[in-house]
């Protein structure tokens, strides 16, 4: 079991507390509108932030405080080349994640 606590000693259940904080922190990022499309469109592969701005029809600045709320919590990674800057997702299992929640 993932988050199971019970019969563990103290290390192993901070341990796994730590995880559950973790995981907690990473669903509450995702838990908004435009993060869960933006994470939708870099299912296809990396794009810059001005390819997700004209895709999300918003401005450019709220684009790029959605992206770095996500990057700074290990949801995302980004690299530049020249001016742009270029997203994709860092860490697979959010994707995993949405893909339950839309079956439900």
């Amino acid at each position: 079991m993932i988050f199971a606590l019970q019969d563990a000693g103290p290390a192993a259940a901070r341990i796994e507390q730590e995880r559950i904080e973790r995981a907690a922190e990473v669903l509450k990022t995702v838990a908004h509108p435009l993060r869960l499309r933006i994470v939708e469109l870099l299912e296809a592969g990396e794009k810059s932030v001005s390819e997700l701005k004209e895709l999300l029809g918003v401005t450019q600045p709220l684009t790029s405080q959605h992206l770095s709320q996500m990057r700074m919590r290990g949801v995302l990674g980004s690299r530049r080349e020249g001016a742009q800057v270029y997203y994709a997702i860092a860490n697979p299992d959010v994707v995993k994640v949405i893909h339950c929640i839309r079956r439900g």
